[in-house]
């Protein structure tokens, strides 16, 4: 096994006691943290973790079973969530379907935040991280090291870390590829998700868009124009488009 399939199950397997800072690695010294999550500051941000109304669970709940539904047993475990411009819920929508993923019985999710330039994941969970993805690509750390389990049963992140100027190239190379594939490849009952820049803004999402299995476009009712969706959609290869989810909307489209 190797070290990339030993940083996620150790990320990703809730049977072992959860500790409050770096578990002790295996015979490589990998660790992987485990943190308590601050339920109060994600029902803020609407982030499930912390809701308990049923209504908004439900959504998310139909999204998961339709984006499984579509996905099961076609090993298109890796999904990148996106959307035309900045502002329309993706960021939201990604970490609210990985963590409905990962109450889902016998089904684990990992959650990437891909905002190099800015990242948000920590925002909405309410943590502080000096180290992710981008001191794996640029640094050298070892993957198991970035990766950080959560006490919401199945669900690990892997945040940021430090900002990166020249994001576009950083995601677009070899190294970015081969991490990508190696997480479809070892865990392939696991679902990866990737909470990406917007399509229309910078060239980001759009790079990336080639190594992932589906994508789902994420736009909100009367913020994005018909012109922004269709320039959004004609970007991305089409056979990968998984679906569309619409916030804020009155009724049903």
């Amino acid at each position: 096994m190797n070290k990339l399939a030993k940083a996620m199950l150790k990320a990703i397997d809730s049977s072992d006691t959860l500790s409050s800072g770096p578990r002790a690695g295996g015979k490589d010294g990998g660790s992987s943290k485990t943190i308590k999550l601050n339920k109060a500051h994600m029902a803020k941000h609407m982030v499930i973790g912390g809701i308990t109304d049923p209504r908004i669970l439900d959504y998310y709940n139909l999204l998961r079973t339709q984006v499984l539904q579509r996905t099961r047993g076609e090993q298109k475990n890796v999904i990148m969530v996106t959307s035309a411009i900045p502002g329309e819920g993706a960021s939201l929508t990604a970490i609210n379907l990985a963590i409905s993923i990962a109450r889902e019985l016998n089904q684990f999710a990992l959650l990437v935040d891909t905002h190099l330039r800015n990242p948000v994941i920590d925002k909405y969970f309410g943590i502080s991280t000096k180290r992710g993805l981008s001191d794996y690509l640029v640094s050298e750390v070892p993957i198991f090291d970035l990766m950080i389990r959560t006490d919401l049963d199945k669900l690990a992140l892997l945040p940021v870390g430090r900002t990166i100027t020249g994001s576009t190239e950083i995601l677009g190379s070899p190294k970015m590829r081969t991490l990508v594939r190696e997480m479809k490849e070892r865990y392939p009952d696991r679902y990866v998700i990737f909470n990406c820049p917007p399509l229309l803004r910078v060239p980001d999402a759009l790079v990336f868009s080639s190594y992932v299995d589906q994508i789902l476009l994420v736009n909100e009712a009367g913020r994005t124009t018909r012109r922004q969706i269709r320039q959004a959609v004609d970007l991305v290869d089409r056979s990968k488009l998984l679906g569309m989810v619409l916030n804020k909307a009155k009724e049903t489209v």
